[in-house]
């Protein structure tokens, strides 16, 4: 499948949701494109690479879309599902394009007493933070693989070292660095 390549600093894994604000013109013909078709890839900015992408993305759909008071459209979208970025190109308007073939990622997990502790952690950090749980209007809280997905994205730690989480086997090493980092840092 061929969809436009958006490079951000962005980490997000599926089922995640961020807010865009889009001004520059190939954005704007990106997000026309994305509204009547396959979406767009999110993929990792990455300055030492060609084009500035990484070799996975986030397939994500546009799910909301408003204007700002500044003028500036702001769109909403959630990811799909993470992909492999095979190859890239520009268009005339500077707008990358590349084959994407769409990977697996984690399955359903068992509910654990951890899982369970990181979702009340996560349940709190919404009610702290009324502007990003507006994103979630169904919040997941039972879905351990949704929870661990949620941390992943908040944890301030540099996005390629949150990378080896897009593996489909990683959700057991991704559940203990959680519980090491969030709740450890807790009961402390």
């Amino acid at each position: 499948m061929k969809l436009a390549i958006f490079p951000l600093p962005v980490y997000l894994l599926p089922g995640g949701i961020t807010r865009l604000r889009i001004f520059e013109q190939r954005y704007l013909k990106m997000v026309k494109q994305a509204v009547t078709g396959e979406g767009f890839v999110i993929s990792l900015y990455q300055q030492d690479q060609e084009n500035h992408v990484s070799g996975w993305g986030s397939h994500v759909k546009i799910i909301d879309f408003q204007h700002g008071d500044d003028g500036l459209l702001y769109i909403d979208v959630q990811c799909e599902a993470i992909v492999s970025v095979i190859n890239t190109e520009a268009d005339e308007d500077n707008l990358l394009h590349g084959n994407v073939e769409i990977s697996n990622h984690w399955p359903m997990q068992p509910d654990s007493m951890d899982s369970r502790l990181l979702a009340d952690e996560l349940s709190k950090f919404f009610v702290d933070n009324p502007t990003y749980a507006s994103l979630y209007p169904k919040p997941n809280f039972d879905s351990p693989v949704w929870v661990c997905s949620r941390w992943l994205e908040l944890i301030p730690i540099n996005s390629e070292k949150k990378r080896c989480f897009i593996e489909p086997d990683s959700f057991p090493q991704a559940m203990s660095f959680l519980s090491t980092v969030i709740i450890q840092e807790n009961e402390q």
